[in-house]
Protein backbone atom coordinates (compact mmCIF):
# COMPACT_ATOMS: atom_id res chain seq x y z
CA UNK A 1 0.00 0.00 0.00
CA UNK A 2 1.58 3.54 -0.85
CA UNK A 3 1.37 6.51 1.29
CA UNK A 4 -0.65 9.43 0.85
CA UNK A 5 1.07 12.78 -0.36
CA UNK A 6 -0.33 14.68 2.03
CA UNK A 7 0.27 14.47 5.67
CA UNK A 8 -2.91 12.62 7.44
CA UNK A 9 -2.76 14.94 10.50
CA UNK A 10 -2.97 18.21 8.17
CA UNK A 11 -6.03 16.81 6.50
CA UNK A 12 -8.19 16.09 10.13
CA UNK A 13 -6.72 19.32 10.35
CA UNK A 14 -8.13 20.77 7.66
CA UNK A 15 -11.38 19.43 7.80
CA UNK A 16 -12.22 20.72 11.28
CA UNK A 17 -11.25 24.31 10.04
CA UNK A 18 -13.16 23.86 6.52
CA UNK A 19 -16.09 22.78 8.43
CA UNK A 20 -15.65 25.67 11.03
CA UNK A 21 -15.39 28.28 7.98
CA UNK A 22 -18.03 26.63 5.86
CA UNK A 23 -20.23 26.83 9.01
CA UNK A 24 -19.53 30.59 9.18
CA UNK A 25 -20.20 31.32 5.88
CA UNK A 26 -23.87 29.83 5.71
CA UNK A 27 -26.42 31.91 5.81
CA UNK A 28 -30.06 30.02 6.31
CA UNK A 29 -33.55 31.35 5.98
CA UNK A 30 -36.86 29.20 5.76
CA UNK A 31 -36.52 29.45 1.79
CA UNK A 32 -33.36 29.09 0.81
CA UNK A 33 -29.36 28.72 1.63
CA UNK A 34 -26.79 31.37 0.75
CA UNK A 35 -23.01 30.41 0.89
CA UNK A 36 -21.10 33.79 0.81
CA UNK A 37 -17.64 32.34 0.04
CA UNK A 38 -16.48 29.68 -2.94
CA UNK A 39 -16.21 26.18 -0.77
CA UNK A 40 -13.33 25.48 -2.96
CA UNK A 41 -11.51 28.44 -1.72
CA UNK A 42 -12.69 27.62 1.30
CA UNK A 43 -10.96 24.21 1.39
CA UNK A 44 -7.91 25.65 0.02
CA UNK A 45 -7.77 28.06 2.63
CA UNK A 46 -8.08 25.37 5.03
CA UNK A 47 -5.20 23.32 4.08
CA UNK A 48 -2.43 26.56 4.07
CA UNK A 49 -3.57 26.92 7.83
CA UNK A 50 -3.07 23.50 8.84
CA UNK A 51 -0.03 23.05 7.28
CA UNK A 52 1.22 26.28 9.01
CA UNK A 53 -0.06 25.31 12.41
CA UNK A 54 1.83 21.80 12.03
CA UNK A 55 4.90 23.48 10.80
CA UNK A 56 5.13 25.94 13.49
CA UNK A 57 3.78 22.96 15.98
CA UNK A 58 6.66 20.72 14.81
CA UNK A 59 9.33 23.82 15.02
CA UNK A 60 8.46 24.58 19.26
CA UNK A 61 8.45 20.68 19.31
CA UNK A 62 12.11 20.59 17.45
CA UNK A 63 12.97 22.58 20.13
CA UNK A 64 12.10 20.84 23.34
CA UNK A 65 14.09 17.47 21.42
CA UNK A 66 16.99 16.31 23.12
CA UNK A 67 19.71 17.80 21.22
CA UNK A 68 22.55 15.16 21.84
CA UNK A 69 21.18 11.97 19.86
CA UNK A 70 24.95 10.94 18.73
CA UNK A 71 26.16 10.68 22.31
CA UNK A 72 27.84 7.53 23.26
CA UNK A 73 28.44 6.28 27.06
CA UNK A 74 30.79 3.54 27.44
CA UNK A 75 31.46 1.41 29.94
CA UNK A 76 34.89 2.84 31.06
CA UNK A 77 33.12 6.15 31.21
CA UNK A 78 30.87 4.62 34.23
CA UNK A 79 34.09 3.60 35.66
CA UNK A 80 35.89 6.84 36.05
CA UNK A 81 32.93 8.01 37.67
CA UNK A 82 33.40 5.99 40.52
CA UNK A 83 36.92 7.33 41.04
Amino acid sequence: MTQPAFDMKVRDLAEKIYVRLATNAVTISESAMKMSTDPTNLAVISFKLAAAFHVEQDRLNAESLPKNQDFKIDVSDIAAWSK
